[in-house]
């Protein structure tokens, strides 16, 4: 039925879905069903997911509703897309083959190669975006863990997810764990989609690791993680003072020489 109304929603709009994304800053009312997805969090903590569903609980200040682009397809339909512009968002894409962006390691899975995000092999738009990610199982239950290391100052990323391809996982769930492994968010029954889709979590106290369990063959691509993403005012005031200050250097006449 889920996967029905996805192909219903696709049709409907010429394959570009956008939905809502539930994002909770405090504990979730016990009746939250919304859809696709249901979650717990820790005080303070905001989940990024999409999901669709007549049902909208827009009570403030539990949540705030972002527009989710469907499927994700490059790095600009991140929620973080500011941040990764800034550089204080990190993404680890595995095309060369390797873990090594900065504070990251991966477990309880096995990079191999595979459908990747559309943009990974240069072409948006074209069919067989072969490359690499990250696989969960193949055919059977497993999971996928991201696992982040504190900076030089001793700080852990208060951001951190990736991409998903949840093709038939009807009970596919997302978890993010703080630096002392308590649990900081746990979302359940993630909207089910043959293509990526984003899932993160910003949790300020910090975030030790992500990790993604599944019952059938999944994986994931784009580990996001990092400290801090521009809030739009200010990117577009500091866009404004950029032109007003080459404005008026337009507009200062020459001084004579002496």
């Amino acid at each position: 039925m889920k996967t029905l109304l996805a192909a219903l929603i696709a049709f409907t709009v010429g394959g570009t879905v956008r939905t809502q994304a539930a994002c909770t800053m405090w504990n979730v009312p016990s009746d939250y069903r919304n859809g696709f997805g249901e979650c717990e969090t820790a005080p303070g903590v905001m989940i990024f997911a999409p999901f669709s569903g007549s049902k909208r609980i827009t009570t403030e200040p539990f949540f705030q509703y972002l527009t989710f682009k469907l499927p994700y397809a490059q790095r600009s339909d991140s929620p973080w897309a500011a941040g990764i512009r800034q550089g204080s968002i990190l993404v680890e894409d595995f095309e060369d083959g390797f873990v090594n962006t900065t504070g990251l390691s991966m477990a309880l899975g096995i990079m191999g190669s595979g459908f990747s995000v559309d943009e990974d092999d240069g072409i948006l738009g074209n069919d067989g975006d072969l490359g690499r990610v990250y696989y969960g199982g193949f055919n059977t239950g497993g999971a996928v863990r991201a696992e982040f290391t504190a900076d030089t100052e001793g700080r852990y990323p208060t951001y951190a997810g990736w991409v998903m391809d949840t093709s038939n996982q009807s009970d596919a769930r997302f978890a993010a764990y703080d630096p002392s492994g308590n649990l900081l968010a746990d979302y359940r029954y993630i909207l089910e989609w043959g293509e990526f889709q984003f899932v993160g979590v910003y949790a300020p106290q910090g975030i030790r690791a992500i990790q993604s369990n599944f019952n059938e063959r999944l994986f994931v691509d784009h580990v996001q993680y990092g400290y801090a993403i521009p809030e739009p005012g200010t990117a577009l005031l500091t866009a404004t003072a950029a032109l007003a200050a080459a404005s008026r250097r337009r507009r200062t006449p020459a001084r004579p020489l002496p």
